[in-house]
């Protein structure tokens, strides 16, 4: 399957797309979810131009007064206040997926997004555009208000891990609290629920302003996470995360390598009012009324991790066994 070469653009995500349940309207512009043994073979969307607030950022969502601006408001989506935009989306494949050299502009939730697809999958995310000048949905009651790109392996069916690789992006956000590149374990803990493991996120530019965080690892093994240049402002540049292991999984984020990535115009943003509200271990560091910020933040649910980093970028090591080096 080809999908090349389109131009999909709305003045607005408002008032279109598909009731997700409790989740609220999603309005996505490419939409791939073969069914699992029906079509087995190759998708590449490449070229593809995706906007969603084609007259500019004025006309993509109405102002709520200055709410938007305020790191503590949530768009209430059930009630049709806001809604979900995704540019691509690709779900339950079992092939081979290239997702290259396209442009995506002004989608609030999630700009590429690779989820559920079955072991034999092999996605690839290159060369692809990313920026927003939207305020973000915070999609499924996520900390972040959206995301560059997105990959997990078990969110709504108990699908094992795939192979992913993200390369060679731009991705740039002007709003509050987004973050660029997210990679997620299991939401599930249901039989046949794995982890993603083996990836790569490599050579990826990303610019946030007042963002959240640049990069983030939870719940997923032996990720290389190299080259990649993280600059502008936000609370964290990389993470590594994990949870309590749930039934037969270890949700931990074990054995993944950070090395080789530019930090150098990366302003970590001092601990404010929001972020020492939120301290639990998830959301932010710390503990209540204190949230450090730091370039690398290693939960407590991970381990033997490998850290290589700038002798001036500071670490969050709560983990176990993970080895930093400064060079």
């Amino acid at each position: 399957m080809n999908i090349r070469n389109n131009r999909i653009t709305l003045a607005t995500g408002y008032g279109r797309g598909m009731m997700f349940g409790d989740f609220g309207d999603v309005v996505i512009g490419i939409f791939i979810w073969p069914e699992p043994g029906i079509f087995k073979g190759r998708v590449t969307i490449e070229g593809n131009y995706i906007d969603f607030a084609r007259g500019g950022a004025s006309g993509g969502f109405l102002a709520r007064g200055g709410q938007e601006e305020d790191p503590e408001y949530r768009p209430n989506l059930f009630s049709h206040e806001y809604y979900m935009g995704f540019g691509i989306a690709v779900h339950g494949a079992s092939g081979k997926v290239n997702i290259e050299n396209n442009v995506v502009r002004n989608t609030n939730a999630r700009g590429i997004a690779a989820t559920c697809n079955l072991a034999s999958a092999d996605v690839r995310i290159k060369h692809n555009t990313i920026t927003s000048d939207l305020y973000g949905s915070y999609p499924f009651s996520s900390p972040e208000a959206g995301a560059g790109i997105l990959a997990q392996s078990a969110w709504s069916f108990p699908t094992p891990g795939f192979n992913v690789e993200i390369e060679d992006n731009t991705i740039r956000f002007d709003k509050l609290n987004y973050s660029g590149i997210i990679v997620l374990g299991p939401v599930t803990d249901r039989e046949g629920a794995d982890k993603l493991r083996d990836g790569v996120i490599r050579g990826n530019s990303i610019q946030l302003k007042d963002g959240y965080e640049g990069i983030h690892v939870r719940k997923c093994d032996g990720f290389d996470v190299s080259r990649n240049t993280i600059a502008g402002d936000a609370y964290y540049g990389i993470r590594v995360s994990g949870r309590r292991s749930s039934g037969e999984i270890d949700l931990s984020s074990l054995n993944n390598t950070i090395e080789g990535n530019d930090m150098r115009d990366l302003r970590i943003r001092e601990s404010d009012e929001y972020s020492n509200s939120h301290v639990d271990g998830r959301m932010f560091s710390g503990s209540p009324g204190s949230s450090p910020t730091a370039h690398v933040w290693l939960d407590k649910n991970s381990a033997d991790n490998v850290i290589r980093l700038d002798r001036d970028e500071s670490v969050i090591n709560e983990g176990a066994d993970n080895e930093i080096e400064y060079k």
